[in-house]
Protein backbone atom coordinates (compact mmCIF):
# COMPACT_ATOMS: atom_id res chain seq x y z
CA UNK A 1 0.00 0.00 0.00
CA UNK A 2 2.68 2.20 0.78
CA UNK A 3 4.40 1.69 -2.30
CA UNK A 4 1.07 2.57 -4.44
CA UNK A 5 1.11 5.87 -2.42
CA UNK A 6 4.17 6.88 -3.53
CA UNK A 7 3.96 6.01 -7.09
CA UNK A 8 0.77 7.98 -6.63
CA UNK A 9 2.16 11.43 -5.15
CA UNK A 10 5.67 11.07 -7.06
CA UNK A 11 3.28 10.94 -10.77
CA UNK A 12 1.21 14.09 -9.18
CA UNK A 13 4.30 15.64 -8.37
CA UNK A 14 6.17 14.71 -11.56
CA UNK A 15 3.54 15.73 -14.23
CA UNK A 16 2.24 18.93 -12.44
CA UNK A 17 4.39 20.95 -14.07
CA UNK A 18 3.67 19.12 -17.62
CA UNK A 19 -0.10 20.14 -17.18
CA UNK A 20 1.20 24.44 -17.42
CA UNK A 21 3.84 23.81 -20.06
CA UNK A 22 2.07 26.13 -22.18
CA UNK A 23 2.29 29.23 -19.67
CA UNK A 24 5.38 30.95 -18.34
CA UNK A 25 7.43 29.51 -15.74
CA UNK A 26 8.74 31.48 -12.77
CA UNK A 27 11.20 29.82 -10.57
CA UNK A 28 13.15 31.20 -7.52
CA UNK A 29 15.61 29.56 -4.79
CA UNK A 30 16.19 30.02 -1.06
CA UNK A 31 18.28 29.35 1.53
CA UNK A 32 18.23 30.01 4.93
CA UNK A 33 19.30 28.69 8.92
CA UNK A 34 17.10 28.51 12.09
CA UNK A 35 17.76 28.51 15.93
CA UNK A 36 15.07 24.99 15.47
CA UNK A 37 13.42 23.60 12.95
CA UNK A 38 9.86 23.18 14.83
CA UNK A 39 7.53 21.46 12.44
CA UNK A 40 3.92 21.28 13.62
CA UNK A 41 4.76 22.30 17.02
CA UNK A 42 7.50 19.73 17.18
CA UNK A 43 11.23 20.11 17.16
CA UNK A 44 13.02 18.15 14.34
CA UNK A 45 16.29 19.07 15.28
CA UNK A 46 15.89 17.83 18.89
CA UNK A 47 15.91 21.59 19.52
CA UNK A 48 19.54 22.37 17.28
CA UNK A 49 19.96 24.97 14.33
CA UNK A 50 18.91 24.33 11.23
CA UNK A 51 20.14 24.48 7.98
CA UNK A 52 17.86 24.66 4.75
CA UNK A 53 17.14 25.79 0.81
CA UNK A 54 14.81 24.75 -1.32
CA UNK A 55 13.89 25.37 -5.13
CA UNK A 56 10.38 26.59 -6.50
CA UNK A 57 9.16 26.73 -10.02
CA UNK A 58 5.40 27.82 -10.76
CA UNK A 59 3.55 28.24 -14.23
CA UNK A 60 -0.04 30.04 -13.67
CA UNK A 61 -1.69 27.92 -10.78
CA UNK A 62 0.07 25.14 -11.08
CA UNK A 63 3.87 24.70 -8.56
CA UNK A 64 6.55 22.23 -8.09
CA UNK A 65 9.35 22.17 -6.14
CA UNK A 66 12.37 20.64 -3.34
CA UNK A 67 13.58 21.81 -0.13
CA UNK A 68 16.08 19.77 2.03
CA UNK A 69 16.99 20.16 6.02
CA UNK A 70 18.92 19.07 8.61
CA UNK A 71 16.85 16.92 11.17
CA UNK A 72 17.93 14.67 14.06
CA UNK A 73 14.61 13.46 15.46
CA UNK A 74 15.44 9.75 14.90
CA UNK A 75 18.74 8.50 15.57
CA UNK A 76 19.61 6.92 11.94
CA UNK A 77 17.66 9.62 10.86
CA UNK A 78 20.02 13.27 9.46
CA UNK A 79 18.90 14.63 6.28
CA UNK A 80 15.43 15.19 4.81
CA UNK A 81 14.71 15.59 1.31
CA UNK A 82 11.01 17.04 0.45
CA UNK A 83 9.15 17.14 -3.20
CA UNK A 84 6.05 18.91 -3.80
CA UNK A 85 3.50 19.74 -6.56
CA UNK A 86 -0.01 21.23 -6.14
CA UNK A 87 -2.38 23.29 -7.98
CA UNK A 88 -3.76 26.46 -6.53
CA UNK A 89 -7.15 27.71 -8.73
CA UNK A 90 -8.72 31.19 -7.36
CA UNK A 91 -12.74 30.69 -6.72
CA UNK A 92 -13.45 34.54 -6.53
CA UNK A 93 -11.78 35.89 -3.61
CA UNK A 94 -11.13 31.83 -1.94
CA UNK A 95 -7.46 31.00 -2.99
CA UNK A 96 -7.28 26.77 -2.95
CA UNK A 97 -4.01 24.83 -2.62
CA UNK A 98 -4.52 20.88 -3.85
CA UNK A 99 -1.26 18.97 -3.59
CA UNK A 100 0.88 16.19 -2.31
CA UNK A 101 4.13 16.26 -0.94
CA UNK A 102 6.72 13.51 -0.41
CA UNK A 103 9.10 13.86 3.09
CA UNK A 104 12.11 10.90 2.27
CA UNK A 105 14.64 10.54 4.66
CA UNK A 106 17.76 8.92 2.98
CA UNK A 107 20.16 7.92 6.09
CA UNK A 108 16.26 5.92 6.96
CA UNK A 109 13.99 5.17 4.18
CA UNK A 110 11.27 3.63 6.70
CA UNK A 111 10.55 7.10 8.17
CA UNK A 112 9.34 8.28 4.32
CA UNK A 113 5.86 9.51 3.83
CA UNK A 114 3.51 11.00 1.51
CA UNK A 115 1.16 13.45 2.29
CA UNK A 116 -2.28 15.45 0.38
CA UNK A 117 -3.47 18.56 1.12
CA UNK A 118 -6.36 20.50 0.30
CA UNK A 119 -6.39 24.40 1.78
CA UNK A 120 -8.11 27.75 1.53
CA UNK A 121 -7.04 30.56 2.45
CA UNK A 122 -9.17 34.64 1.48
CA UNK A 123 -7.77 37.79 2.33
CA UNK A 124 -9.77 40.55 3.94
CA UNK A 125 -9.43 43.99 3.72
CA UNK A 126 -6.20 45.24 5.27
CA UNK A 127 -4.34 42.18 4.15
CA UNK A 128 -5.30 40.33 6.67
CA UNK A 129 -5.38 36.36 5.46
CA UNK A 130 -7.27 33.31 6.74
CA UNK A 131 -6.56 29.84 6.06
CA UNK A 132 -7.85 26.60 6.61
CA UNK A 133 -5.39 23.36 5.84
CA UNK A 134 -6.44 19.49 5.93
CA UNK A 135 -3.71 17.13 5.50
CA UNK A 136 -3.64 13.35 5.45
CA UNK A 137 -1.42 10.59 5.58
CA UNK A 138 -2.20 7.09 4.13
CA UNK A 139 1.10 5.28 6.00
CA UNK A 140 3.51 7.69 8.27
CA UNK A 141 6.20 5.71 8.14
CA UNK A 142 6.65 2.27 7.37
CA UNK A 143 3.75 0.23 9.09
CA UNK A 144 2.94 3.08 10.65
CA UNK A 145 -0.74 4.76 10.72
CA UNK A 146 -3.03 6.71 8.90
CA UNK A 147 -2.67 10.57 9.83
CA UNK A 148 -4.53 13.49 9.62
CA UNK A 149 -3.60 17.28 10.40
CA UNK A 150 -5.62 20.46 10.33
CA UNK A 151 -4.86 24.08 10.67
CA UNK A 152 -6.29 27.27 11.18
CA UNK A 153 -3.89 30.18 10.44
CA UNK A 154 -4.38 34.13 9.97
CA UNK A 155 -1.59 36.57 9.46
CA UNK A 156 -1.51 40.22 8.67
CA UNK A 157 0.99 43.37 7.97
CA UNK A 158 1.13 45.76 10.91
CA UNK A 159 0.48 48.94 8.97
CA UNK A 160 3.61 51.18 8.49
CA UNK A 161 5.56 49.34 10.95
CA UNK A 162 9.07 48.49 9.59
CA UNK A 163 12.55 47.95 11.55
CA UNK A 164 15.00 48.98 8.78
CA UNK A 165 14.56 47.40 5.76
CA UNK A 166 12.06 45.15 7.05
CA UNK A 167 8.18 45.60 6.77
CA UNK A 168 6.60 43.88 9.92
CA UNK A 169 3.82 41.62 9.96
CA UNK A 170 2.08 38.89 12.77
CA UNK A 171 1.05 35.91 12.32
CA UNK A 172 -0.74 32.76 14.07
CA UNK A 173 -1.89 28.89 13.72
CA UNK A 174 -3.44 26.36 15.57
CA UNK A 175 -3.16 22.92 14.75
CA UNK A 176 -4.54 19.43 15.18
CA UNK A 177 -2.98 16.34 14.52
CA UNK A 178 -4.61 12.73 14.59
CA UNK A 179 -3.70 9.06 14.21
CA UNK A 180 -5.50 5.96 13.43
CA UNK A 181 -4.20 4.12 16.06
CA UNK A 182 -4.08 4.39 19.62
CA UNK A 183 -0.85 4.12 20.59
CA UNK A 184 0.43 6.79 18.85
CA UNK A 185 0.07 10.47 20.66
CA UNK A 186 -2.85 12.71 18.97
CA UNK A 187 -2.11 16.52 19.60
CA UNK A 188 -3.20 20.18 19.51
CA UNK A 189 -0.11 22.72 18.74
CA UNK A 190 0.09 26.37 18.60
CA UNK A 191 2.54 28.90 16.69
CA UNK A 192 2.54 32.76 16.98
CA UNK A 193 5.18 34.87 15.00
CA UNK A 194 6.49 38.45 14.14
CA UNK A 195 8.46 38.41 11.03
CA UNK A 196 9.94 41.06 8.36
CA UNK A 197 10.43 40.99 4.92
CA UNK A 198 12.22 43.14 2.84
CA UNK A 199 11.87 43.99 -1.35
CA UNK A 200 14.71 42.11 -2.21
CA UNK A 201 13.85 39.06 -0.98
CA UNK A 202 15.44 38.87 2.79
CA UNK A 203 12.74 36.90 5.69
CA UNK A 204 12.97 37.12 9.85
CA UNK A 205 10.67 35.05 12.08
CA UNK A 206 10.52 35.08 15.49
CA UNK A 207 8.07 32.92 17.20
CA UNK A 208 6.52 30.95 19.99
CA UNK A 209 5.11 27.26 19.72
CA UNK A 210 3.53 24.73 21.76
CA UNK A 211 1.88 21.47 21.86
CA UNK A 212 -0.19 19.69 24.73
CA UNK A 213 1.67 17.04 24.96
CA UNK A 214 4.56 16.77 28.35
CA UNK A 215 7.03 14.59 29.10
CA UNK A 216 8.95 14.45 25.76
CA UNK A 217 11.27 17.19 25.31
CA UNK A 218 10.63 17.64 21.41
CA UNK A 219 7.19 18.39 21.95
CA UNK A 220 7.83 21.20 24.63
CA UNK A 221 6.85 24.85 24.21
CA UNK A 222 9.78 26.91 21.92
CA UNK A 223 11.15 30.22 20.94
CA UNK A 224 12.94 30.17 17.50
CA UNK A 225 14.31 32.70 15.21
CA UNK A 226 14.73 32.18 11.46
CA UNK A 227 16.84 33.96 8.48
CA UNK A 228 16.37 33.56 5.09
CA UNK A 229 16.89 34.45 1.45
CA UNK A 230 14.78 34.13 -1.38
CA UNK A 231 16.71 34.80 -5.32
Amino acid sequence: MKFKNILLASAFVALAPFAAMAQEVESSANIGIASDYVWRGVSQTNGRAQVFGGVDASAGSFYVGAWASNVDWQPDAELEVDFYAGYKPVLGPVTLDLGAAIYTYPQDRALNLVEYKAAASVTAPGDVAFSLSYYYSPEVGKGGPSSTYGELGVSAPIPGAKVGPFALAVAGAYGVYNYSSPTWTDYNNYKIALSGTTENGWGVEVGYTDTDVSGVSIYDGRGYATLKKTF
